[in-house]
C-alpha cells in the first residue's frame, strides 16, 4: 500500500457519499444505484492506487471459486443491490437456477458460523457450473477484498481447514483493506441514516429480502429487519 494513500479519510469520504446516495432512497432499485456508485468509487481508486507489479501478482480469475464457500458479510443495500441485478439483468431461467440454490443452501447455512461454513464445502449459490460469479458487477464488498498469489494455497487452506490445520494464503494487502475500508464507511453512513447497519450472511440477506420484499422498504425507513 502506498504510504501516500489515506485510508481514513478514503473511508470517511464513502460514508459521506454513501449518506447522500441513500438519503432519499426509497427501494430496491434506487439501493442498486446507490451501492454501484460506491463499487465503482472503490473499483476506481483501486485502480489508481494498486501496485502494478503486486497486481500481477494477483492469480484469481473466473472459474476458480475456490473460496466461494465461505461465509460472506454483507450490508442490506448490497443484498438489494444483487436482488435487482438479478431481476433485471438475467434471464428468467438463469434467475431460477439462482433461486433454486438459494433455497437449498439457506437453511444449511443459516447457523454455521465461520468454520463449520468452510467445513460444509458448498459453493455459493451465486457461483454458475462453470465456476464463475453470476452477479460479479455486484459482488459483494467482501468478495472484493479476496485475492490470493496463488490458486494453489487456497485450495490446500480450504482442505486443510476440514483437518484443523491453518494454512497462510497470500493476499493482496492494499485490496483488501481499501475494500473493507469502504464497508466500513457504507456502515457508518447507514448508521448516520439511523438505518439497520448490521452485517448479515449474504444467502441469508439475500433469500430473506426475495420472500418478503416489503422489508426493504421497512429497511429504509428505520426499522430493524430480522434476517434469519
Amino acid at each position: 500500500m502506498s504510504d501516500a494513500f489515506d485510508l481514513k479519510g478514503y473511508e470517511q469520504s464513502i460514508e459521506r457519499r454513501a449518506r447522500d446516495l441513500l438519503s432519499g432512497a426509497k427501494n430496491f432499485k434506487d439501493c442498486w444505484h446507490s451501492v454501484s456508485q460506491l463499487y465503482g468509487l472503490a473499483e476506481d481508486t483501486l485502480a489508481r492506487h494498486m501496485d502494478p507489479v503486486e497486481q500481477k501478482h494477483i492469480a484469481c480469475t473466473a472459474g476458480c471459486g475456490t473460496c466461494c464457500a465461505v461465509n460472506v458479510a454483507v450490508l442490506l443495500p448490497e443484498a438489494a443491490a444483487i436482488i435487482t441485478h438479478l431481476k433485471e439483468s438475467m434471464g428468467e431461467e438463469e434467475v431460477a437456477k439462482i433461486i433454486a440454490r438459494l433455497e437449498s443452501l439457506y437453511p444449511r447455512i443459516l447457523w454455521l458460523d465461520d468454520d463449520d461454513r468452510v467445513l460444509l464445502r458448498q459453493s455459493c449459490a451465486f457461483l454458475t457450473d462453470q465456476g464463475a460469479c453470476a452477479i460479479y458487477p455486484v459482488r459483494p464488498l467482501i468478495c472484493r477484498s479476496i485475492t490470493s498469489a496463488n490458486a494453489e494455497d487456497c485450495r490446500e487452506a480450504i482442505a486443510f481447514k476440514a483437518l484443523g490445520e491453518e494454512r497462510t494464503v497470500l493476499i493482496n494487502l492494499f485490496q483488501k483493506t481499501l475494500m473493507d475500508a469502504t464497508f466500513r464507511g457504507l456502515g457508518a453512513a447507514l448508521a448516520g441514516l439511523n438505518l439497520d447497519s448490521r452485517s448479515v450472511k449474504l444467502t441469508v440477506a439475500v433469500w430473506t429480502l426475495l420472500q418478503e420484499p416489503e422489508r426493504m422498504a421497512a429497511f429504509l425507513q428505520g426499522e430493524p429487519i430480522p434476517c434469519g
